[in-house]
Parts: C-alpha cells; structure tokens; sequence
C-alpha cells in the first residue's frame, strides 16, 4: 500500500513513465517528492482553502517520504514493474494451493462454510454489521439473498455482496447458481486459489457451460497461469464467440505476448455487444480508435421523431385568382404558429430553470462524492455508448453533413435572390402593357378593361409560377434535409443528454420548425385592379401537433431489492431495503470491478447459465468501474435488448468475472 501510495504521488508530480522506461530509484523518488513538496507550498492560500472545502486533501509528503525511506531500490523495481504488468505476475504458491484443493459435492457446505469465515475474517466489523442487517432484512422481506448480493456487487459494493452472497451459500450449499457467483466474487477480490475448487466441481457437473469457464478462466489469469487462463479462454469463446469477458481475458493474454493484433481483435469481440468505457480505453491504449459498426445496437432510428412530416401549410399560389385566397390562409397559418410559439417560449423558460435546478443538483452530487470517495454517474448510462454509435451520424467529422446542409441552405437562398429578377420582367411586361392601353382609357374611348385585366392577370400569373414554384422547390428540399437531421439528433440527443435537458432540447427544435416554416418567403400578387372578381373564401386548416418523442426502450430487470431500470438515457441500479440505509461508511473497500451477468427467467435449468442455456427472458448486463454501461440480449434466447422486463420469483443472476485487478487487495493472502 506505501508503494501505491509513493506511485500516486509521483504521478502528480510527474507524468507517468512509458513501460520501457526504467523504474525510478530511491534517490530519484526522494527529489521528485521534494518537487511535489515545492509545488504544493507554492499553492496560493486561497486555492487550498478552496480545495480543502472541496474534499481536496493535500498528502503529507513528510510522512509519505519517511514510509517510503527505508524501501530499496529493488522493492521500488519490483512495484513498479507489478504496477506496470499486462497480466499478474504467476503466483506458484497459490497456484499449488488451489490444485492441491479438489471439493466434491458431497462436501461442498463445508468447504463453504470454511471459506466463508476466512473471508469474514477479512472483512471490517462495520461491513460484517451492515452485512448480517441486511441479509435478516431481505430475509424478512422474502426476497433472494443471492440477487441482493448481485445487486451490490453490480452497485460497487464489493464486501457487502461477499459477505451476504456467502451467507446465502451456506443457507443453500447445493444451489449451483449461488456457488458460482460467489466463486467469481472470491476470485475478484483476490482468494482466486480458493474460488477454484469450487468452480472445477461445478465444471465437471456442467460442461461446456460459457459462464463456468470464463470464471475458472479469469481465476487462473489472476493467480498469473497464462497457459491454462489461455486454454480455458479458449474453450469459453469456442462457445460464446462475444463473451464479453473471455475475451477481455483473451486480450491481455495476447497483448502480454506482444501479439498487437489479435489483442485488439479480442477486445473488438468483448465490447460488441457488451459496451463499457474501460474496454474502449484499452483499444484506445492498443492505438486502435472504435467505431461504430464495432458497437452492437438493435434500436431503429425514428425517420421523423416529431412528426414534422405531417405538419402541412397553404399552397404556394401560382395564379392571381388563388393569391388574395391564400394570401388570407398564410396570414392565419403565420398567426397560429406564432401563438404556438408563444406557448412553446413558455413552456421553453419552465424547463430551463427544472434543467438549471437538476443540473445544480447534480453538481452538488458529484461535489459530495468527491469529498467523501463514492460514485455518482456523471453522464447519463448510455451516453458513452452513443458517442462511438451515434456520434458520427450528427458530430460530421468528415464536414458531409455541413457540404448538404450549406447546399441546401445556399439553394433557398439562390431561389430567393431570383424573385427579383422574376419582378424585373414583371415591371417591364408592365410597362408594356401600360403603353399599349394609355391611349385607349379614358372618357369617350374604347377602355378595353377586360382586355387590360387579362393581360395583367397573364403577366402576374406568370411571376407567380416561376418565382414561387423556384421557392416551393428548394424549401421543400431544405425541409426534407432539416426533418432528417432534426429527427437524427434528437435520437441522439436521447441516449446523451439528461432527461431534463432533452424535454428542453425537444421544445427547442419544435420552435426552430415553427419558425421555419412560418417564415417561407411566398410571394403574392393581386389580380389587376380593372378586374372585378370577388374571390371564394376558404376555412382556414388546423395546425399540426407535434409527435411526442419519447422511449421506447425502457426495460427493467426486478432483482427484489434491487432493480435496474434501462432506458435511453438513464441506466441505472437502485436498492429497496424496506427502510434499511447504506452509506459509504459501511463499505470501507466501496468500488466497482469490471464484470457482466446474465439476469433471466428460465424454462427451467439446473445449472449457471451460458448463452447455450434455453431461457425464456434474458439480458446481459455489462458493468465497470463507471457503474452499470449496457444492458443486451443473450444470443439463442426469447429477449429483445432494451425491451425487456425481468421480474419475480424465478429471476435468476448469473455472475460472469470481469478482468479487473483493482479489488484484489480485499481477500488477499486469505488461506
């Protein structure tokens, strides 16, 4: 821990060496310390008054420096090189230990019941207390143990799920479901050697089976048995061709052997269709950049969310007997779309300040998080997902979007620009006509009025046709153009902003095509005024209602107390206890590990489930150190992803071990 600690330090001090730079030595560690120390007397007094109100504390480098004073320069390799390893270092200690170990059925509640006190032993007296609260609690409540301790692994916290997961073990020694999640939860906190024994007896009484397998394989990854992680690797996506974990597995494997190449074609498997920051950053350290076709996603894009397709406007006139007619209908038209837009302005300013006060809100959580170390989601649960799915169909990395849009937008502006030409030689046929019947008008002679109205009637009938059917021409282009665009960042705005924020963004749009198509420059022209023709009048039409743009894809998977609720923006885990609280102070070792589980309902199977398990409802769920990141399908099985809700009494969680080292100090050293 005094190494990690003199690591963290030097990391604020110094960018963190590339792996093929030599570790520091303990005279290069006491100067680059002093420089830390320089640094931080150097802070501006308000500066750490305001970061000590923030939760900011400064480390005591004096202390850091004495605890560190008596390492050699061989321990400072040895750390950093163990801090700086692809794969864990292999353990032939515990190795030996977890092989000399064979559980067979008959004795598995006793050897539960011994591991269970070992990893009582390991666990805070406050931890032990909340534990044993709970598990009497969702007792009382007639719920699962097991999921219970599912649902706190999944919301980070990793000794409580131990603890209560253990219990419900040693209440059901023989129920096969419970010994593998709790074999996975051993091996990520570090007692790999001990989670073994009991994952080889249910291998052999299940075969085959891709959970099983992952989890043996990711316990020998831990205990630093590259061959036999790799074999076992193998055997699970010889079943599961996308396990999101086998494959993470399968990854560092091959990085750690320099093979570049196949690592990264191992993690593009694991994140198809289990998405997770922490699997994107490491093809990112692998030099590959995501993409979207590397992300699975089975939600159709709406063609025209609001409803914009619908909205319809008078007719553009083309002739002088329609113009006084529909000059009436666009007035009223322009009239009701701006006293829709005076109502949407209002209902504009309420949600700005319900956006304001949840974003404050929100602020202050992760304010609060900081200062007392748990964790807030701070984007909403598919936002990093959608940024590599959908980013590139609205962020117009490659300008395509903004060449059509300017293309569009330049062709309402020729159109525009031709009306004067159009009323160039409206004016000059004008005069024309007015040479030609000056000297017929007047008292006494000819005064050919219908002649006059007829040909007046021609040549601004004329203009209208041309000029407006130029303008109708392009802005029903530019129209087409906005609706698809409209409709495509809406989508996307509904897996990347808050809900709050997206409500605001929906009236934003709303207005804006208000605006649009209230603002079409149509052009009239009234019959000549030697005419005398009263024109028909016209019930004015109603102005469409926008679609409402909602989710579609809300599902939610009822593990008892603990529910997950998936939907567009938000994915999310929340506890029920029935009045009982938990706090960060329970869960001193709070954190979150890589992992996924299969939550479903089964036609009834006696074994941990794999994708070749029949089941009737199935969603994977993909977590990180970022909290829950996906919710899919399970392949060759009755569930739709983001369309599915998991409930009652047969819900059955399946653990499958993430690749994570970071809670390995938890059990460790645990006999």
């Amino acid at each position: 821990m005094i190494l990690a600690l003199s690591f963290q330090v030097l990391a604020q001090s110094k960018p963190k060496p590339k792996a093929k730079e030599a570790p520091p030595t303990q005279k290069e560690m006491e100067e680059m310390m002093k420089e830390a120390q320089k640094q931080m007397d150097e802070l501006d007094p308000e500066a750490k008054k305001m970061m000590d109100s923030m939760g900011f504390k400064m480390p005591d480098m004096k202390a850091i420096q004495k605890n560190v004073s008596g390492i050699s320069d061989a321990q400072l390799k040895e750390a950093y090189e163990n801090g700086n390893r692809i794969v864990p270092q292999k353990d032939a200690v515990r190795i030996n230990t977890a092989l000399a170990v064979t559980v067979i059925t008959a004795q598995m509640s006793v050897y539960v019941n011994k591991t269970q006190q070992a990893v009582l032993a390991k666990l805070s007296p406050a931890t032990k207390t909340k534990g044993a609260e709970i598990y009497q609690q969702v007792k009382r409540l007639n719920k699962s143990a097991a999921n219970t301790a599912a649902g706190l692994w999944m919301d980070g916290k990793p000794t409580l799920a131990l603890y209560i997961m253990g219990e419900a073990c040693k209440a059901d020694p023989a129920n096969v479901i419970f010994l593998n999640n709790y074999a996975s939860f051993l091996t990520m906190c570090g007692a790999e050697q001990v989670a073994l024994p009991i994952l080889n007896n249910l291998n052999k009484r299940y075969p085959k089976n891709s959970t099983i397998l992952n989890n043996i394989t990711q316990a020998w990854l831990g205990l630093g048995d590259i061959t036999r992680a790799n074999s076992y690797a193998d055997s699970t996506i010889r079943i599961y061709a996308f396990h999101p974990q086998a494959n993470m597995a399968k990854c560092l494997i091959e990085e750690s052997k320099g093979n570049t190449p196949a690592a990264i074609a191992a993690a593009k498997k694991s994140i198809k269709k289990a998405f997770s920051t922490e699997k994107e950053n490491k093809l990112k350290q692998l030099g590959y950049s995501l993409k979207s076709d590397d992300i699975n996603w089975d939600r159709p894009m709406a063609q025209d969310a609001l409803g914009l397709g619908k909205f319809n406007w008078p007719e553009y006139p083309i002739d002088v007997e329609q113009s006084k007619l529909l000059a009436k209908e666009w007035k009223d038209f322009i009239n009701e779309c701006e006293e829709k837009i005076t109502e949407l302005t209002i209902k504009q300013r309420s949600l700005e300040e319900a956006y304001l006060a949840a974003n404050t809100f929100r602020n202050k959580q992760l304010l609060s998080a900081a200062q007392k170390g748990y964790y807030v989601q701070p984007i909403p649960g598919y936002a990093a997902k959608a940024l590599v799915k959908l980013g590139p169909t609205v962020n117009d990395i490659n300008g395509n979007m903004s060449f059509v849009f300017a293309e569009e937008a330049e062709r309402v502006s020729k159109a525009l620009a031709s009306i004067a030409d159009y009323e160039d030689i409206l004016n000059r046929k004008q005069n024309t006509i007015d040479k030609r019947y000056q000297v017929q008008i007047g008292e006494g002679k000819s005064n050919p009025l219908d002649a006059i109205c007829k040909d007046e009637n021609a040549i601004r009938t004329e203009f209208l046709t041309g000029a407006n059917g130029t303008i109708k021409t392009a802005y029903l282009s530019y129209f087409k153009y906005t609706r698809r665009r409209s409709s495509d960042l809406l989508y996307y705005y509904q897996y990347t902003l808050w809900p709050e924020q997206f409500e605001l963004v929906k009236v934003n749009a709303q207005i804006a095509w208000l605006t649009q198509i209230k603002d079409q420059q149509v052009q009239f022209k009234d019959k000549s005024a030697w005419c005398n023709s009263v024109p028909k009048t016209k019930k004015p039409g109603q102005l469409q209602n926008f679609d409402d743009v909602h989710c579609d894809y809300v599902s939610t998977m009822n593990l008892g107390v603990y529910k997950i609720t998936s939907s567009c923006s938000n994915l999310i885990g929340e506890f029920d206890f029935g009045g009982v609280k938990i706090n960060v102070n329970d869960n001193v070792e709070t954190g979150r590990y890589s992992g996924s589980a299969m939550v479903g309902t089964s036609k009834g199977f006696d074994g941990p489930a794999g994708t070749e398990v029949e089941a009737s409802i199935a969603a994977l769920v993909e977590w990180d150190n970022s909290g829950i990141t996906d919710v899919g399908a399970i392949v060759g099985v009755d569930a739709k992803a983001g369309d599915v809700t998991i409930a009652g009494a047969d819900v059955k969680v399946t653990m499958m071990t993430g690749v994570s080292t970071s809670g390995k100090v938890i059990l460790q050293d645990m006999k």
